[in-house]
Formats: C-alpha cells, sequence, structure tokens
C-alpha cells in the first residue's frame, strides 16, 4: 500500500528534485500528499510510483494465484476469466471488454456501503479505508488507488497467465465515501 514513506523513497529513486520531494510530502497528511502529486508531478511517473506501492498480498497468497494460472494453462482468455469469477473470486469480478482492456471490480461491503481494506495511516488515528464514512470531510484522490490496482493488477497477471498495464482507475470507496465500488480498466498487452 501506498504510504508516506513509501512514496518518499520512490520518488527519490525516481530522481525527483529534493525540493520537490519535500513539498509533496508536508506534513505527511496522505491525502494531502496525493494531492500534490497530481499538481506536481507528470500523470505517468505518478502512476507508476503508486503502482509500484502495490501490497503484494503474502506468499500463500501469490503461490494460490500462480497455482491457479498453471491449471488454467491452456485455456482461452474466456475460458479463464469464467473460470474465476464462477469457481475463485468472491467479492472480485473481471469483464473482458473487447480491444485489449478488461475491467476488474472490488467489491467489499459493509453497512450497505462499499469499503476500502486499505490499512496505510492518512494520518495518526485515521487509515485510508476510514475515508468511506465520516472520518474525515475529504475524498482521497482517485489517483491513489494506481496502488491497488497494481496488486490487483499482479494478481489478476498470474492467474490469467497474461500481460497487464493499469489504464485507469474508474471508481473506489474512498473517494465516493462508499457509494462506489473499487473499478479498474487494464490494458491487456
Amino acid at each position: 500500500m501506498a504510504r508516506v514513506y513509501g512514496i518518499k523513497k520512490k520518488l527519490l529513486l525516481n530522481n525527483v528534485d529534493e525540493k520537490i520531494i519535500k513539498e509533496i510530502i508536508g506534513n505527511e497528511d496522505l491525502v494531502d500528499v496525493i494531492v500534490r502529486m497530481e499538481k506536481l508531478l507528470d500523470p505517468d511517473m505518478m502512476h507508476e510510483i503508486l503502482d509500484s506501492c502495490a501490497c503484494g498480498g503474502g506468499q500463500e497468497f501469490l503461490k494460490q494465484c500462480k497455482k491457479i494460472g498453471k491449471d488454467l494453462t491452456g485455456k482461452s482468455l474466456d475460458e479463464k476469466v469464467n473460470h474465476l469469477n464462477n469457481n475463485i473470486f468472491d467479492s472480485e469480478k473481471i469483464i473482458l471488454n473487447g480491444n485489449n482492456l478488461l475491467t476488474g471490480t472490488l467489491s467489499y461491503k459493509g453497512n450497505e456501503k462499499y469499503k476500502c481494506v486499505c490499512s496505510a495511516a492518512v494520518k495518526k488515528g485515521m487509515t485510508v479505508s476510514d475515508l468511506t464514512g465520516d472520518a474525515d470531510d475529504r475524498a482521497m484522490p482517485l489517483s491513489y488507488c494506481f496502488c491497488c490496482a497494481g496488486s490487483f493488477r499482479r494478481h489478476l497477471q498470474l492467474q490469467l497467465s497474461v500481460g497487464l498495464k493499469t489504464k485507469e482507475v474508474v471508481s473506489s470507496p474512498i473517494n465516493s465515501k462508499g457509494q462506489k465500488p473499487c473499478e479498474f480498466i487494464f490494458e491487456i498487452i
């Protein structure tokens, strides 16, 4: 997950000027950090940095994703998608859109609202997932979710045995106060 420390480290690795890094990190409030990243960085660089902060899911989960991919070897992409949607996924859904695009949706519900599972700290006493409720009147910019999209993308790549690139973050609970699920569009490469 994209945490302030990790973002700062990735900015340094991408040779961003130290003065700009200090300005971006500022008060270390994650919502403010993302807003400043959107203003001060090239969108592609920002998306790449956030994608590189994606959660791995743990060794056991990665092992499971690789096994699913191996079990689906030889099947068409349509068959693989149908298998995942009907046999593996509970709160996830993927749709082949044509034009080498795939939509992935993460729909975690709680109390009639969509939930976010990100546990990164926004500021002391508040996590990203708290932004779906009334913990703060701000919404997280959609670009933050390139991190979660990167995690979902990596897991799908293992399961589907195809290369993917995150093209767009369509919606998220932390940007919509829980009114919309996490929805991403991936390019099949």
